[in-house]
């Protein structure tokens, strides 16, 4: 896997999917609501078209998974790949390491 640059906003999103993570919130979660928390921790808002496109970056990148919703919001969460890099900025700002429980990995063997 190469290694990706980062924005300031894209390690914002990935920090927060994964603090939301370890606190066991409810997946996916929405873009606008990500938006509005990185907002609520700087001094000015986050520029939406910016925020966008970075959101749209993690995604074509795999760091993170995009869906609709009846409603038509915008939700996202991170995929195997994203937690990789979630947890090396989890730990960067937190010093702790990202504790997640252990998934099963659906596997078949010839004994099914």
């Amino acid at each position: 896997m190469s290694d990706h640059r980062l924005s300031k906003n894209q390690k914002d999103a990935l920090f927060i999917l994964a603090l939301l993570e370890t606190k066991r919130a409810a997946k996916p979660v929405p873009v606008s609501a990500i938006r509005r928390m990185i907002s609520q921790s700087r001094a000015s808002d986050v520029d939406a078209s910016n925020f966008r496109k970075g959101v749209r970056l993690l995604a074509s990148r795999g760091f993170i998974s995009l869906a609709r919703r009846a409603d038509l919001a915008l939700v996202t969460e991170l995929t195997r790949p994203g937690h990789h890099h979630a947890a090396k900025v989890y730990r960067e700002r937190t010093g702790q390491e990202m504790d997640l429980p252990h998934e099963r990995d659906e596997q078949i063997t010839i004994f099914d």
